[in-house]
């Protein structure tokens, strides 16, 4: 390239001559860096277990067997016997006796005159009058003859045979045990991962930019 400085008037412009060529620049370029964090974490957790449940478990078995025997059964019936007793009973008597009472008796006398005391009066007076009347007296026995019935017992016997029946039982203890679910206090460790920033990366490059170079050099003769 060539470029010239024009100046009036006569005389050498000055010349410029360029090339195009590259500027090399080194330069550090950093980006930040990601890593990932592990931190280990523990859980308080319940677990199933497996549990036996045992018992004692008991089943009567009873067990019947019958036997005949012959025995004596009795009984008493009851006849009426008639026999004659002598009896004593208690003769009744009677007593007379009187007894002499005062007694009060009162009738109508007539009217009185007119006037103070006017009505009916009453006249009365004491009389004595004996009432007579009987005692019982239960003093004096009375031996007589009674017949009397009254009921004889009479035993009765008889063989039966009889059948008894006899139930033994007696219990049967059976351990049992079955499986059941309980839950156990338990603990889990799990790994948390977060993502933090971490040391930056960086690199060395190097940025080429184009650029020109440029020469001055004496003009030549210029008619302005």
């Amino acid at each position: 390239s060539l470029a010239a400085a024009a100046q009036p008037g006569y005389g050498y412009a000055p010349q410029y001559h360029c090339r195009d060529t590259n500027t090399s620049i080194y330069a550090e370029v950093c980006v930040p860096a990601f890593t990932e964090k592990v931190t280990p974490v523990t859980l308080a957790v319940k677990e199933v277990v497996d549990n036996d449940y045992c018992f004692d478990r008991v089943l009567t078995v009873c067990e019947e067997t019958s036997t005949t025997v012959d025995r004596e059964i009795c009984t008493y019936e009851y006849e009426g016997e008639d026999v004659t007793a002598p009896c004593t009973t208690t003769q009744v008597t009677y007593e007379e006796k009187s007894e002499t009472m005062k007694v009060t008796t009162c009738g109508a006398s007539g009217y009185g005159s007119p006037g103070y005391g006017h009505g009916e009066h009453q006249y009365c007076r004491e009389e004595y009058q004996t009432q007579a009347y009987k005692v019982p007296l239960v003093t004096v026995p009375l031996e007589q003859s009674c017949s009397l019935a009254y009921p004889a017992p009479k035993k009765v016997c008889v063989t039966k045979a009889i059948e008894i029946t006899e139930v033994k039982c007696e219990d049967k203890i059976e351990n049992k045990c079955f499986n059941v679910a309980k839950f156990a206090d338990a603990t889990n460790t799990v790994d948390q991962k977060e993502v933090v920033i971490g040391e930056p990366s960086c690199e060395q490059i190097t940025l080429t930019l184009p650029t020109q170079a440029c020469q001055k050099s004496s003009g030549y003769p210029h008619h302005g």
